[in-house]
């Protein structure tokens, strides 16, 4: 794994599109969404304007599944027969490849390269999103693609992995391969318990505290948890690429505890409140070549479970 293979710049993009002479070697998908905002609020920002030949993938339709009970989380991972046909009704199939981008303010591109390649799917983040691609000067469309016909989006011989033994060991499988790993409940706890294991937690340091909790029933952190807050995965506005993934030097400073325990085998993991943005640190990770397990539930689905041990403070 590497920068170049989990990242895309708007400048290989636009070469790529414009290559491909109108053909749609890529499915290039809109998944622009922001916690909190009224529902379909990210698909009017992609109808006044999106990248030419975009199409929308809507986070809460398809990137994730509403089981009705609190105990799983607010975004669950999708079963495959959701995600497939999401795809294959915006004519994406399993063979090609893939980029997603969102947005300033938006983590959902993280989580889509997340969930597509938990499905074995070849896709990578447009580096700086939107923003980055406007600030290139290149061209935004408010035309819808027309309507391709639906396909078959089967994700063959790439069964999805629901958890990993991250206890055991944090550090097997290849971020390329569609096995991402994931966390249980039971597991996150047993990472952050471990003497030389390394939770983080990716909200923001008021809410990991407990000072504040605007969306989930109980204020806090996961005991034995540290927080690494995903702003810090971001480039900042007065960087001259504000939003897009930072330098490496940077990466490895913020997340030098994950680093450190990976390579000395311990585990680790890493969550947030709803399994969103903490998909920003995997993908960060994944620049380094590095793999860490995410706990999809997180926050979240953790609250909800009255029998879940509560830590507050720095």
């Amino acid at each position: 794994m590497s920068r170049e293979s989990v990242l895309i710049s708007v400048a290989e993009l636009n070469a790529a599109l414009t290559s491909s002479g109108g053909a749609p070697t890529i499915a290039l998908l809109d998944v622009r969404w922001r916690l909190g905002e009224p529902a379909g609020a990210g698909q009017q920002r992609y109808a006044a304007a999106h990248l030419p030949g975009a199409r929308f993938l809507d986070l809460e339709k398809v990137l994730t599944r509403h089981t009705g009970d609190p105990k799983d989380g607010r975004h669950p991972l999708p079963d495959l027969a959701t995600l497939e046909t999401g795809l294959g009704e915006l004519g994406v199939n399993s063979e090609q490849p893939v980029v997603v981008y969102d947005e300033a303010g938006s983590f959902a591109a993280g989580r889509a390269w997340w969930v597509l390649r938990w499905a074995g799917l070849n896709v990578r983040v447009l580096d700086g999103g939107i923003d980055a691609w406007i600030r290139a000067g290149l061209p935004l469309s408010s035309s819808t693609p027309d309507d391709l016909p639906a396909v078959d989006t089967a994700f063959r011989g790439v069964p999805p992995v629901v958890s990993s033994n991250a206890v055991a060991s944090s550090n097997e499988g290849d971020i390329g391969s569609g096995r991402l790993p994931t966390l249980t409940a039971d597991e996150a706890a047993a990472v952050a318990n471990s003497a030389r294991g390394v939770l983080v937690d990716v909200r923001a340091p008021e809410r990991f505290r407990g000072e504040t909790e605007p969306l989930d029933p109980v204020a806090g952190h996961i005991p034995g948890a540290i927080n690494i807050p995903v702003a810090s995965l971001f480039a900042p506005a007065d960087a001259p690429d504000p939003g897009a993934m930072p330098a490496e030097e940077h990466l490895r400073a913020r997340l030098a505890p994950l680093i450190t325990a990976y390579e000395a085998g311990m585990p680790c993991g890493v969550y947030c409140g709803s399994g969103v943005s903490a998909a920003q640190a995997v993908l960060a990770m994944a620049t380094l070549g590095i793999e860490v397990p995410l706990y999809p539930g997180s926050w979240s689905a953790w609250s909800n479970d009255p029998t879940r041990p509560v830590a507050t403070g720095p």
